[in-house]
């Protein structure tokens, strides 16, 4: 039985679907061998340790616009050239009998922002550990397949269960900062099923949910119902994934946290740990609303070393209205607060293409559904005594687009492109080398907080064009 396909390597092979099998002894449970004083091991428990840390480097440039004060329209905060640790994380899992698996990782690398739902630009602290995957896992259960209870991520977007050991490119989408993961860091507490095909050529996900707005597993914000499904078919899969064309249809359905809802959105580029220390880039402010509902499509391909990888979200919230919460200084170009606006549909999305120059394909798990771990033909190796080789090399681009912006509402426009640069020295260790270009379009109504109520100051006009490089050294056990 497979584990997991994002579990940390060492053990076992990669199976041509792209997940892990530990080898099997002649009774079908992994051969773990003796202890040092001869006693075979129970292979009814297991325990694997892993962790990965990514150090990134970021310099930027921007137009006369997004320089500007915050309360001008402005990046909040300013960009600044930065070296951080961008994840630091730390993994056990294991399994227990024959139907128990687990898993528990914690982020090391991390600011708390108290009201990050309200206040971009609260005074950080940290780094404080956040917990990222912690659940236990029932498998081959009848009709359900698999059954996961805990922190977790919920099954919209293909990028965002794509793991951060092998993204293409440094960030993900402007619309995962957006809708899929904005505040949780794409982490939730709930209850989900995994199953499909005997072929693994068609699979479902479903579950339920607490929409929580803090890293850390919990919320205390009132209601925040969530509910996931998502749905996936391969018409085309042939040579272990060599050749393969991948379609899906997600969607979410929820309660609005407290009954608010803030759309947002950081860089391509990361300039700090994750936290308050980012630009945001743009921003609806904070409106109520009643309900809220996503759609996300998948649109992947395989070709040998060629692969594209392409997203459309769309969001619907439901009897919204502006408020007065917040920096009302940065939120965008609305009506006064308090202003009944009706349903406000946000859109984004992105395309991108990727080639191995040195002739490698795109690994598939085709129990997760999503990309798995590129495994170079050779490794960087320059001693004498070993077999030298130079690792993989992966170039690729990608379009990248969010609209927040819609009727009364306007949060700002960004278009984007990032070109990128992949040094895979082993299939555990890789520098990546990324440009970026983002034209963001933006202007905002710097409301302030009169004798009776806000008050309209004068509109600016933070548009303009940003320019970002960054370098990442990764690497994870």
């Amino acid at each position: 039985m497979p584990l997991p396909a994002d579990a940390p390597p060492g053990e076992g092979s990669v199976t041509g679907n792209g997940s892990r099998e530990l080898p099997s002894a002649p009774n079908g449970w992994p051969d773990l061998g003796s202890d040092p004083f001869g006693v075979p091991r129970d292979p009814s428990f297991q325990l694997r340790i892993g962790g990965l840390v990514q150090l990134d480097s970021t310099a930027y440039a921007a137009g006369p616009g997004p320089m500007q004060a915050p309360e001008m329209a402005g990046l909040d905060p300013h960009l600044s050239d930065a070296v951080n640790f961008r994840r630091a994380r730390f993994r056990l899992e294991g399994r227990m009998w024959e139907q128990y698996d687990w898993a528990a990782e914690f982020d090391f690398v991390n600011q708390i922002n108290a009201f990050n739902q309200i206040d971009p630009v609260f005074p950080s602290q940290g780094p404080l550990p956040e917990v990222t995957d912690l659940w236990l896992q029932m498998r081959d259960l009848p009709v359900l397949g698999r059954l996961r209870v805990g922190n977790q991520k919920d099954s919209f977007s293909y990028e965002h269960l794509t793991s951060s050991r092998w993204l293409n490119f440094m960030e993900r989408s402007f619309s995962q900062d957006a809708f899929v993961g904005p505040f949780n860091d794409g982490f939730v507490p709930g209850i989900q099923a995994f199953n499909g095909t005997d072929d693994g050529l068609f699979a479902w996900q479903l579950g339920e949910f607490v929409n929580t707005a803090a890293p850390f597993g919990y919320t205390d914000f009132a209601g925040g119902s969530l509910t996931t499904g998502r749905v996936v078919w391969l018409p085309t899969y042939a040579d272990d994934g060599a050749r393969l064309l991948h379609l899906g249809l997600a969607g979410r359905t929820m309660q609005p946290r407290n009954g608010l809802v803030r759309f947002r959105t950081r860089g391509d580029l990361r300039n700090g740990p994750n936290g308050p220390a980012n630009s945001i880039i743009a921003d609806s402010g904070v409106l109520s609303g009643t309900w809220q509902n996503m759609l996300g499509l998948e649109l992947v391909g395989n070709n040998g070393p060629w692969s594209l990888q392409a997203e459309y979200f769309g969001s619907w919230l439901y009897g919204a209205a502006t408020t007065d919460l917040g920096p009302l200084a940065t939120n965008g170009f609305q009506p006064p607060p308090g202003t009944p606006v009706g349903t406000v549909f946000y859109q984004g999305g992105y395309a991108e293409v990727l080639y191995f120059l040195t002739g490698e394909s795109r690994s598939y798990s085709l129990l997760e559904h999503a990309f798995d771990r590129p495994s170079p033909h050779s490794h960087l190796a320059l001693s004498p005594s070993r077999p030298r080789g130079w690792g993989a090399w992966q170039v690729g681009a990608r379009y990248n687009y969010l609209c927040l912006s819609d009727g009364e509402v306007n949060g700002g426009v960004v278009n984007a492109v990032t070109l990128g640069l992949n040094w895979l020295l082993t299939p555990h260790a890789r520098l990546c080398f990324n440009y970026d270009f983002t034209y963001r379009d933006f202007q905002n109504t710097p409301w302030t907080n009169g004798p009776s109520g806000p008050v309209p100051a004068p509109s600016f006009d933070g548009s303009g064009p940003i320019h970002g490089f960054g370098t990442r050294l990764a690497f994870d056990f």
